[in-house]
């Protein structure tokens, strides 16, 4: 039975949890995977007498392939690990696609399973699958981003079993599903300001827009009377039409007319400006509504521009109140952290480095202005933002220096999450009555962003063992993969997170609350549906069928976010429809099992009846206190750290 501590109190539980139940199964492999491991340094130590090498000699290394056995035990590789094959161009897994090439993915190379890299490095880091040449040029797959990994893995299954027959890639290409084009108004030109709403009217717009933005993104918004303060006043007009509706219009979005106007007001670059910051609020918000309207590539660039504009103005350094004036140095602070949380995370969206790094920040931290609750929440954000560097710069980071570091950095962002939780729920119970309870917007927002950095830091671990099943496959095996314990956990993990953010974004939308036109939830939900859809194939006995509502539940988010007029939902769900149709293409494993360490590899065709919709349904009775206990998931601060000690442990026999 699984016992809980707090404070050094043990608690028992009435049920252990999977992360317990995996590990007590896997003690075998445990045992096994040291007795091999001294087995082997005492051969070394003999091949070493003999020979006259010194230890740092060139020599076979332990387990480097220990996680694609099947017996689980770790296997030698024969002298130190190929390099993988040269970056090749990506292609798409069937015909269809006018443009796309069909060269094999590897050069003619290994792939990182089959030359025994294992899990030791990232396959999405210019290993392989890096460039996708269709629609005539060459598509960059950022190693983050959840577009380029949907399309990775379409491609990777598509020429790894190609007599699978899946379906093309519908691909989705940026600015498709809706784009907007403008012409830059002229300085000494005066804004159009008719066929504006009335002012009752404006105010509710107003209204919903701070409902939803919310929390930091609502510090951009300044009650002024200049250009720019029109252009954000616009913006807020789009938004609140956009919340406000629930279809769209043959041209677009609801309220698009009025994003497009705010888009000819926007600050020119290549125009001297006196007081350029005072339009970095209307490029940040024109940033986040283009990132709605699946616009990554130009909503990217706009935040670029207003992280630009900040860092000529200095206002990434402190600010002296006695030199620049207290109002001046306060705004401009603020202003700098919301601009560098939406870059940090429009970056990690689109697979790209961090364009400022932290060493050269100076500015005030947000908190030391005031300790009001909104500060600490923003704050936060701040933190996790720096965590999303860290694992772009670790986990998804290049060079030799990164080769077989895979589980040491997810394993540094593990204890970097824990304490971001742990005071996530200082934060929050310490204000449980207040405007940041679990169930607030503001909370939610964190809660769902941190969940998030757990599936983006486990994803690589994830497309290694795909790839492990995948080779299985096609060569015809038809044993199960098995994992090492420290691998297992961490993916278990990365479960525990994914199904959380469902079961969430789902309660959210039987209270008719989920981000229907942000991009914010249409990333967290099509992020977890698609990994779990992976975990499933991969290793059935993580989600087993009788804790299956995960599907359900993102089955209903998106169709609620459809029905709200989101125009990224519908491709987001044609892409997890895809990946279904895919997974049950392949070759069914009809073996037993070997042993309790493995499970019958099976993907039923989903089932999203009327009668499965009802049964993944919440209770009722659950409504808003699923918020008060579950919404943080199973794995506390102190699991996350227990889990990251547990890889320390393990990493001798497991990892090297």
């Amino acid at each position: 039975m699984g016992t809980q501590e707090y404070g050094g109190v043990s608690k028992k539980c009435t049920k252990a949890c999977n992360r317990c139940r995996l590990m007590k199964r896997f003690d075998q492999v445990i045992s096994l995977t040291r007795v091999s491991y001294l087995r082997e340094l005492e051969r070394r130590s003999q091949t070493f007498a003999n020979s006259g090498l010194t230890p740092n000699s060139e020599q076979p290394q332990v387990g480097s392939g220990s996680y694609g056995d099947v017996d689980g035990a770790a296997s030698l590789s024969r002298g130190p690990n190929p390099p993988l094959a040269p970056t090749s161009p990506l292609t798409s897994p069937g015909a269809g696609h006018e443009g796309v090439d069909e060269e094999p993915p590897y050069g003619g190379g290994q792939t990182p399973s089959a030359s025994g890299s294992g899990f030791r490095q990232n396959p999405l880091v210019d290993y392989d699958l890096t460039f996708a040449k269709a629609a005539g040029k060459f598509w960059y797959m950022g190693p983050s981003s959840s577009w380029s990994f949907c399309r990775r893995v379409f491609a990777f299954i598509g020429q790894r079993i190609p007599e699978a027959n899946s379906p093309p890639d519908p691909w989705n290409f940026d600015g498709v599903v809706f784009a907007m084009h403008w012409v830059p108004l002229p300085k000494d030109e005066c804004p159009d300001v008719s066929n504006l709403p009335p002012l009752d009217y404006a105010l509710f717009l107003y209204n919903m827009a701070k409902f939803y933005l919310g929390g930091h993104l609502m510090f951009l918004i300044d009650e002024g009377s200049c250009r720019n303060w029109y252009a954000q006043y616009l913006l807020i007009l789009a938004f609140g039409k956009a919340f406000a509706s629930t279809s769209n219009s043959q041209h677009g979005p609801a309220g698009h007319q009025y994003a497009l106007r705010a888009m000819r007001l926007l600050p020119n670059m290549s125009i001297p400006n006196s007081d350029a910051m005072l339009g970095v609020p209307a490029l940040a918000l024109a940033a986040v509504y283009l990132q709605s309207v699946d616009m990554r590539v130009a909503a990217y660039q706009l935040i670029g521009q207003a992280l630009r504009i900040c860092i000529i103005e200095g206002v990434h350094r402190y600010m002296p109140e006695d030199e620049v004036g207290s109002e001046h140095s306060r705004r401009s602070n603020t202003i700098f952290w919301v601009v560098y949380i939406l870059d940090r995370e429009f970056s990690a969206l689109l697979g790209a480095p961090s364009s400022i790094r932290d060493e050269d920040i100076t500015a005030k931290p947000i908190k030391q202005w005031d300790n009001s609750v909104e500060a600490l929440n923003m704050a936060l954000h701040v933190r996790l933002s720096r965590l999303r560097a860290e694992i772009m710069n670790t986990v998804y980071g290049v060079g030799q220096s990164r080769e077989g570091s895979l589980i040491t950095n997810t394993q540094s962002v593990l204890r970097s999450l824990a304490k971001i939780l742990e005071d996530m729920n200082g934060l929050l119970d310490g204000h449980s009555q207040t405007s940041v309870n679990k169930a607030s917007r503001a909370a939610l927002r964190l809660i769902l962003g941190h969940h998030h950095c757990v599936i983006l830091s486990t994803r690589p671990l994830v497309m290694c063992a795909l790839n492990i099943q995948l080779d299985r496959r096609q060569r015809r095996d038809c044993h199960d993969i098995s994992l090492s314990p420290p691998v297992a956990s961490l993916i278990q993990t990365c479960v525990d997170s994914a199904q959380v953010i469902l079961r969430t974004l789902r309660i959210l939308g039987e209270e008719d609350l989920l981000e229907g036109f942000l991009p914010f939830q249409i990333e967290d939900a099509f992020s977890s549906a698609f990994i779990l859809h992976l975990i499933h194939f991969i290793m059935p006995s993580l989600l087993p069928e009788s804790d299956n509502y995960w599907r359900s539940d993102a089955r209903y988010t998106f169709e609620k976010m459809v029905s709200k007029g989101s125009v990224v939902a519908p491709m987001r769900l044609q892409e997890l429809e895809q990946l279904e149709r895919t997974l049950s293409s392949l070759p069914v494993q009809n073996t037993p099992p070997l042993g309790a360490l493995n499970a019958d590899v099976r993907v039923d065709a989903p089932d999203y009846s009327d009668a499965a919709m009802h049964e993944g349904s919440v209770d009722d009775a659950a409504g808003w206190d699923f918020f008060v206990s579950d919404c943080l998931g199973g794995l506390s601060s102190r699991d996350m750290r227990d889990l990251a000690d547990q890889l320390d442990m393990d990493r001798v026999d497991s990892v090297q």
